[in-house]
């Protein structure tokens, strides 16, 4: 199943050949700057690198382990996603769908959908689930149509 993405003004899917140079330069670039694992530790959470010793790597958060198999497990069941205008907005994972650039990592796209007034932008959020607990997500929206909203949001975890 293909899964529509807004870029600007074009739309395209998630089966769309990707640049893996592209595909992660840019999710180096997003996960340095959101609390998502995003492959760039072996545990899968964030880490930090202690400048006193260099040699000493400390987790910085308790993430929650937000696997394939974590959000498979929510399907159906509401993220509360925090907007600075709107207040809290609704979502409801519709799909878990895995996306395979490199065998070291485990990737996979979700889908949510929503309403479509207010549309949320493509931007970081904190988001709550009632399994997942609290988190911050990237997420971006897809298309629209008959009052609802589709968004998505990319994970690529290294594996152990």
């Amino acid at each position: 199943m293909s899964l529509p993405i807004k870029t600007g003004n074009l739309i395209h899917t998630t089966t769309k050949v990707i640049d893996r140079r592209a595909f992660f330069k840019k999710l180096c670039a997003l996960s340095a700057s959101l609390a998502i694992p995003a492959g760039c530790s072996q545990s899968g959470d964030s880490v930090s690198v202690d400048s006193a010793t260099p040699d000493t790597v400390t987790p910085i958060s308790s993430s929650p382990a937000l696997s394939r198999q974590a959000f498979e497990n929510t399907i159906d069941t509401v993220f509360s996603v925090t907007h600075q205008t709107y207040g809290i907005v609704d979502l409801q994972l519709k799909l878990v769908d895995s996306e395979v650039f490199i065998p070291e990592a485990d990737q996979f796209v979700i889908s949510l959908i929503g309403p479509d007034n207010p549309a949320l932008q493509e931007d970081s959020y904190a988001v709550y689930n009632d399994n997942l607990g609290d988190f911050e997500l990237y997420i971006q929206p897809g298309e629209a149509s008959n009052g609802q909203q589709f968004y998505v949001a990319v994970f690529s975890l290294l594996n152990s």
